[in-house]
């Protein structure tokens, strides 16, 4: 049985009036403009807008606060020829702000530098030494981009030292704010900005726009970079930056830029997609092997050459960083296996990457569904230090608060944590999350919500309107792609891809249209969805696939399960002992079978003779080992069990259907030569007679036995002869007449069909 990884939630299917008449006078379809409805776009104007992201919509920059205050100041510094250092951040949003705000400043005519923080040497946000490091070095301005918000102690220290720090930062605000000479912040309390789901390099934009006094379309491609990696809202400005970013990448002059699109195989008309996969993480592994500064060099220099070198240093990068990923992956998981009872995992290794730690985390979260903990010992120290990934509805940060005295050092929010903590202490902090776990009731915690916008069917999967769609797009945070609902008559076509068989790939079928999906990340459920493939639901989202010249439209897995009983069809004519391994209830219906079988049934396990099903009603696994002799049989027996999987066997060795019931002319040749001959020694002839009369040995014998069961002949001791004082009666009188028929009849139901019309005959038994 496949389980859902979500929970799937619906919007409402009817399409309302107000939808109808605003889809009329937009001319799209009235799906789409009830999902924007359902989105809280409730007006004809909002939708438009939406619809149509132009310029216009990105709102004057002096309304963030202090934004005046902080220009002027960078002008007078750049009046004064002051030293200005840009302090930004190793991550790709951090990495593309700064590049944005140094090229800003060096524009305006700017004395400027930048500085951008190593991950195991400076940490993230100000660090005072690295402050003090600058100020001695002559800044008088520092400008903070995607950080600074939190750095408190770094500030003050600047201040003393006769320094400015004008803050640029989008993150959560700490109760006590640092004592910036400017903190321009969406979200500053009392002077909100109309919107406040800014990214780093958002902010920094709307810092380049009112310092250069226009809007700076240049720097859109950087924008959208740090804006989509960044996982913020993809509404109102956010949706323009990116919308007219992704266009500019595909034309970008920035030659650093060009030739990272390429190694990252980007061609055509890009989406969001092509940065979130293929741009975002290559600038994001720079901060997570080592140095990020190259990163901004390589996004700012318009030198061919240098830009073509430090693309490829950035996509080699980028390789270790899969390898470290891939290789950590493997040793976290069977760590992970070895703790089936733990309710959050810990598991830790040495020579473990501790840029990628985090990543590592999240691959455990995604393949056990648990709270993961994955970090590197240093043998030196003895010092463990790590990342942490939650779950929807577990706070791991209150989980880890309650011993941060055991620790080394320990920092982050509800569903990611950064820590340290000694090796001999881990043990305790095992200990301490399984209670807290525990106490909290993470088994019960619920799935995380999957929001499903409408169903259909696969006939309705067409290119017009995959590119309804695409009116939607960018698609991200708060603007998620439509997720759609299918319930396939079934699944075909299974195959596994990949060098490790790691993902999946199907076909959905209905009514004679055919769907592919492609599932990653799902190939060990491949042999789970070919025994339930006449039983899925199937949720995803669609997507364009060009191959060969021909395109597409494809549906990417986001969830799938199965919504019955598991149905395991292993019908067969030969029985072997290991059939009867699984623990299971056992149902047989010919007694014979089930006495000379019975006694290899293991010990776990209990078998029964149908109809008693008493001795296996605790079972959630049912094998339906033989075939029964009459129609209805087996389903009478599906109405009376109740179990997670089903297996039949069905075990018949002889199939009569394919001889069928002999015909009349066959009864009548058989009729003339017992009438014209006498004694017939049927156990010495009966081959000699079956090729004589050309019927077929089986049907002979049969025949035979139905002309002795009506008194059509006697015989005795195997000795044959025609009975003169017959009286004449119907054939289909016979018992044994009727039992053929029966059997025939179950062959042709169970045994006689394909797999699928096998499993929907099963399924309408069970009522499913």
């Amino acid at each position: 049985m496949i389980s859902a990884n979500f929970d799937w939630q619906y919007k409402s299917s009817e399409i309302s009036s107000e939808a109808k008449e605003f889809a009329k006078e937009l001319s799209i379809n009235d799906s789409i403009v009830e999902m924007l409805i359902q989105r809280g776009y409730d007006s004809i104007g909002k939708i438009r807008d939406f619809l149509n992201p132009s310029l216009d919509q990105l709102r004057d920059p002096f309304l963030l606060h202090d934004m005046k205050k902080a220009c002027e100041r960078i002008n007078q510094a750049v009046e004064n020829g002051e030293k200005i250092t840009v302090y930004g951040d190793y991550d790709a949003d951090g990495i593309t702000s700064t590049s944005v705000m140094y090229e800003t400043l060096l524009n305006i005519g700017a004395n400027v530098e930048f500085f951008v923080p190593n991950r195991f040497t400076d940490g993230y946000g100000p660090n005072p030494e690295v402050y003090k490091r600058i100020i001695n070095e002559g800044t008088t301005l520092i400008v903070t981009v995607d950080n600074g918000i939190s750095g408190n102690d770094a500030i003050d220290l600047a201040n003393s030292m006769n320094c400015d720090v004008i803050i640029t930062d989008h993150h959560q605000l700490p109760e006590k704010l640092p004592n910036a000479y400017a903190i321009v912040h969406a979200r500053y309390p009392g002077d909100e900005y109309p919107f406040g789901e800014f990214s780093g390099v958002g902010i920094a934009f709307k810092v380049a726009t009112a310092l250069l006094g226009e809007l700076p379309e240049e720097y859109f491609d950087l924008a959208a970079i740090g804006t989509v990696t960044d996982i913020v809202s993809l509404t109102d400005e956010n949706r323009v930056i990116v919308k007219f970013g992704l266009k500019m990448i595909e034309n970008t002059e920035r030659p650093g830029l060009a030739s990272l699109s390429k190694l990252s195989g980007l061609k055509g008309e890009l989406n969001e997609q092509s940065i979130g996969f293929g741009l975002g993480p290559r600038l994001n592994a720079l901060g997570r092997m080592g140095s990020a500064r190259s990163g901004v060099e390589l996004l700012t220099t318009f030198d061919d050459v240098q830009a073509e070198e430090l693309a490829r240093e950035t996509d080699e990068q980028n390789k270790k960083r899969k390898k470290f990923v891939d290789d950590i992956s493997t040793e976290a998981i069977i760590q992970a296996q070895t703790q089936p009872d733990s309710k959050v995992i810990v598991v830790y290794g040495q020579n473990w990457h501790e840029g990628v730690v985090g990543i590592v985390a999240s691959k455990l979260v995604e393949k056990f569904q648990k709270p993961s903990i994955v970090m590197n010992l240093d043998t030196t120290t003895r010092i463990l230090k790590g990342s942490g990934r939650s779950i929807e509805g577990f706070n791991l940060f209150e989980a880890i608060n309650g011993i941060r005295d055991e620790l080394v050092s320990f920092g982050g929010h509800e569903m990611a944590v950064g820590l340290s903590v000694e090796e001999s202490k881990v043990d305790i902090l095992i200990n301490h999350l399984d209670q807290f776990a525990a106490t909290h009731n993470l088994d019960q915690i619920a799935k995380p919500t999957l929001k499903i916008s409408s169903v259909l069917n696969c006939s309705q999967v067409n290119e017009a309107l995959f590119n309804q769609l695409q009116l939607l797009a960018p698609f991200g945070t708060d603007n998620e792609y439509p997720i759609f609902e299918f319930n396939p008559q079934m699944v075909s076509n299974i195959k596994t891809m990949g060098q490790d068989n790691s993902h999946l790939r199907f076909q959905m079928v209905d009514n004679g249209s055919k769907v592919n999906v492609l599932a990653f990340k799902n190939g060990a459920l491949a042999d789970e969805l070919g025994a339930n493939f006449d039983d899925m639901k199937i949720a995803g989202h669609l997507e364009k696939n060009t191959w060969q010249g021909r395109t597409t439209i494809q549906v990417m897995l986001d969830d799938m399960y199965s919504s019955g009983v598991q149905i395991i069809d292993k019908r067969t004519r030969v029985i072997a002992k290991e059939m009867f391994e699984p623990t299971a209830g056992y149902v047989f219906f010919n007694a014979k079978l089930f006495d000379k079988l019975n006694n290899i049934i293991n010990d776990e396990s209990a078998a029964c003779l149908y109809p008693d099903l008493s001795s296996i009603d605790k079972f959630d696994n049912i094998i339906v080992v033989d075939c029964p002799d009459e129609p209805g049989i087996l389903e009478d027996l599906l109405t009376k069990i109740s179990s997670e999987s089903i297996t039949f066997y069905l075990f018949k060795n002889n199939y009569i259907g394919s001889k069928g019931m002999p015909n009349r002319a066959q009864y009548a040749k058989l009729f003339k030569f017992v009438m014209m001959n006498n004694d017939i020694k049927i156990h010495d002839n009966i081959k000699e007679i079956s090729k004589k009369l050309n019927i077929d040995l089986q049907n002979l014998i049969f025949m035979i036995n139905v002309f002795n069961e009506l008194d059509f002949v006697f015989i005795d001791n195997g000795i044959m002869n025609y009975n003169p004082d017959l009286v004449k009666s119907d054939l289909s009188n016979s018992r044994a007449y009727q039992s053929r028929e029966k059997q025939i009849e179950v062959e042709k139901q169970l045994l006689a069909i394909s797999r699928e019309k096998f499993k929907q005959a099963i399924r309408i038994c069970l009522g499913k």
